[in-house]
């Protein structure tokens, strides 16, 4: 998503995308396949400490699930990708955010 602030990190996001479909084009003839796993929030044991019920509850109205993420969902998702059956993914940005970034 854009925002008004942390340009650099958004900037720095856009450059890993470019890197991602370079990696994949120039390795994917050579069977290296290349993807981004792109979380939201997911409640790590950090998060929990640090964000408040506030910040969660708005988090949690601003996607389109019934919970926030948990790190097994992004674990889950990363061990699909190594796996044979997600042999055939190559150069994708998948977010895994419980649908907050719908495009």
């Amino acid at each position: 998503m854009g925002e008004g602030q942390r340009v650099a990190y958004q900037t720095a996001k856009s450059g890993l995308i470019g890197l991602n479909r370079h990696t994949a084009t120039v390795g994917g003839k050579h069977g290296v396949r290349s993807n981004i796993v792109a979380p939201g929030v997911t409640l790590t044991a950090a998060a929990v400490r640090i964000l408040n019920e506030e910040y969660r509850n708005q988090m949690l109205a601003s996607v389109r699930s019934t919970r926030l993420g948990a790190p097994e969902d992004i674990a889950a998702m990363v061990a699909f990708l190594f796996s044979d059956d997600g042999a055939y993914v190559n150069g994708q940005t998948i977010l895994v955010d419980g649908g907050a970034n719908l495009t």
